[in-house]
């Protein structure tokens, strides 16, 4: 029997088994494709494990929605250095989050990097997503190397 369970850091508090289960069920009724659309549309059913996973009130939903939008645009703008000529433009992200006295919001990468307790915050969940990132591709022998190099820098920034 497959288990499922939940990412590490994941807020979802539906069990992870049923919604696994349900889920492969709407991959394997549409002949393997499985869409963001067809989860929703099968957890309109109130007898769906994945129902109370969804904001049903259209007026809630609207507005969560135009959040989660906001915050898309907030993690997606860039800023772009002047570059030497010939040079390639180099992006780099404008606003990342971090929480201070347990109020979560973003602020400028400047900001964030000029401020020790800020930059703290910035380095360690870069560290956590390079971990998640060596989790999601740890079966890939072409990344050992890869994977060798992370480690080394790790231990040297821990010390």
């Amino acid at each position: 029997m497959t288990r499922y369970a939940w990412k590490p850091e994941s807020r979802i508090t539906l069990d992870a088994q049923a919604a696994g289960e349900e889920i492969e069920r709407i991959r394997v009724a549409r002949n393997g494709r499985l869409t963001s659309e067809a989860v929703v549309e099968e957890a309109k059913d109130e007898a769906s494990p994945l129902h109370p996973a969804f904001e049903w009130d259209n007026d809630r939903a609207a507005h969560q929605y135009r959040v989660t939008q906001a915050a898309h645009l907030i993690r997606s703008i860039t800023l772009v250095a002047d570059s030497r000529p010939g040079q390639p433009e180099k992006p780099v992200r404008a606003f990342v989050n971090v929480t201070v006295d347990e109020d979560r919001s973003y602020t400028s990468v400047a900001h964030a990097l000029s401020d020790e307790a800020l930059r703290a915050q910035v380095l360690s969940q870069a560290w956590k997503e390079i971990e998640a990132w060596k989790r999601k591709y740890s079966d890939l022998v072409e990344f050992a190397r890869l994977f060798g190099v992370i480690e080394e820098l790790k231990d040297e920034n821990a010390a």
